[in-house]
């Protein structure tokens, strides 16, 4: 797995504790989210996007090792 790839799911993997466990005042973001039940969409959405970002770059890392590969042979 390339650098980036490791920094990324390691980025992604401290943030969400941070993200989950934030607390403060609730504003209208929450009340709006909470309130009608679409947080939970909302965090699948992101959560998809993450993962499909994630594969992304992997594929993307084993694409360029293939390639680099090749040129040195």
């Amino acid at each position: 797995m390339h650098a980036s790839a490791k920094l990324f799911l390691l980025t992604a993997l401290v943030a969400a504790p941070n993200a989950l466990l934030a607390q403060g005042n609730p504003d209208w973001l929450v009340d709006t989210l909470y309130g009608s039940g679409k947080i939970n969409t909302v965090i699948a959405v992101v959560a998809v996007i993450l993962l499909g970002l994630a594969f992304w770059l992997y594929r993307l890392d084993r694409r360029i090792a293939r390639m680099e590969n090749h040129h040195r042979q």
